[in-house]
């Protein structure tokens, strides 16, 4: 799969903010209260932050795949934005598994989702699914992207652009040197950081590793989840593991594991969670579902939260899966009624 087929064509949304800790779970509540959330006057108002930093948590809450774009139901030039499915199950005050961002899990959920095809992320795609360096400068990986949107029939944007999501990204998942005219808010934490997948390598400034096999947060339930999600796009009940960790796209890539860190995995969850197996014909390792696909997604994640002490999970609404992040959540299928009528300008 290339990069025209995985990704978007979308540079610099994020208006040069990484996100920070509240970020996605704000801009899914203000869709919550209003699908109109971001367009209104005093959005930053109610959102507490610059008008800038309005479009990026809008830009986040859709490229994790927790709110989507719609268009707006009697206005054809304008969009409103939802929760989706995935968004709900996941940070739904209601019956949410995490509406707090509290669990490890949920960050690499949502890296997941952000990366995978069809990814709004087209630079971020590129970094996790094809470069291949461990070490790395910052000039390498901004002129192996240069290159990759270079080759597809996009619309091109200038390197300038391009070099906008590659600081980005590194602020997003690593920490980095102060520079000139960085502000203390350029500096402040964002939560993708503790999922420790690309570091500060020794010895040079602008130099950067990824971190491969298991790594701090990094659950068994977050990688299944992650194969059984990749499993059910291509609708395949049983995978080979090697499969899982080098195709392109493959939870092998995006988390920078090894065909032995899948296996550790499967083999954990498959003790544990039913519906789920791993078969060795041959002496090749395969992960199988057994039954539907999204019932073994549900039963992954949930088992995942009762064990963490979640309480009472309220199975029969929640959502799981690549459908669920492109689908709105229940009730926000018919927008009309949602939508305060307003003055036409």
């Amino acid at each position: 799969m290339t990069l025209e087929q995985s990704a978007q064509p979308l540079f610099a949304g994020h208006q040069t903010f990484h996100p920070r800790f509240g970020w996605i779970k704000k801009g899914f509540d203000a869709t919550v209260r209003n699908p109109e959330a971001f367009s209104e006057p005093d959005a930053p108002v109610k959102l507490g932050v610059g008008k800038n930093m309005v479009e990026a948590i809008r830009f986040w809450a859709v490229a994790t795949r927790v709110i989507m774009r719609l268009p707006h139901p009697d206005r054809p030039r304008q969009s409103v934005h939802v929760p989706t499915a995935l968004g709900a199950s996941l940070l739904g005050d209601d019956y949410g598994l995490d509406p707090f961002l509290e669990d490890p899990t949920t960050l690499w959920m949502l890296h997941w989702h952000a990366v995978s095809a069809p990814s709004l992320l087209p630079v971020w795609r590129s970094t996790f699914n094809d470069f291949t360096p461990t070490e790395f400068a910052e000039q390498t990986l901004l002129e192996f992207c240069v290159d990759e949107v270079s080759a597809t029939t996009w619309k091109q944007p200038k390197p300038s652009t391009i070099n906008k999501d590659v600081d980005c990204l590194l602020r997003m998942y690593t920490r980095r040197e102060a520079r000139a005219r960085q502000t203390l808010d350029d500096l402040l934490d964002s939560p993708f950081r503790e999922l420790g997948l690309v570091l500060p390598a020794p010895g040079g400034r602008n130099s950067y590793r990824f971190i491969r096999g298991p790594k701090p947060g990094l659950t068994d339930t977050a990688i299944i989840y992650a194969c059984l999600d990749f499993m059910t796009r291509d609708r395949q009940l049983s995978s080979t593991v090697t499969r899982l960790a080098v195709d392109p796209g493959s939870p092998g890539r995006i988390f920078k594991l090894s065909e032995d860190d899948i296996v550790a995995a499967a083999e954990t969850v498959t003790s544990r969670v039913g519906g789920l197996s791993l078969a060795r014909p041959a002496g090749t390792s395969q992960l199988v579902i057994s039954g539907d696909p999204e019932l073994a997604l549900l039963g992954l994640v949930t088992a995942h939260h009762r064990r963490r002490g979640r309480g009472a999970v309220d199975i029969d609404r929640l959502r799981l899966g690549t459908m669920a992040a492109a689908e709105p959540a229940d009730g926000q299928l018919t927008l009309s009624g949602a939508i305060e009528e307003r003055p036409a300008k």
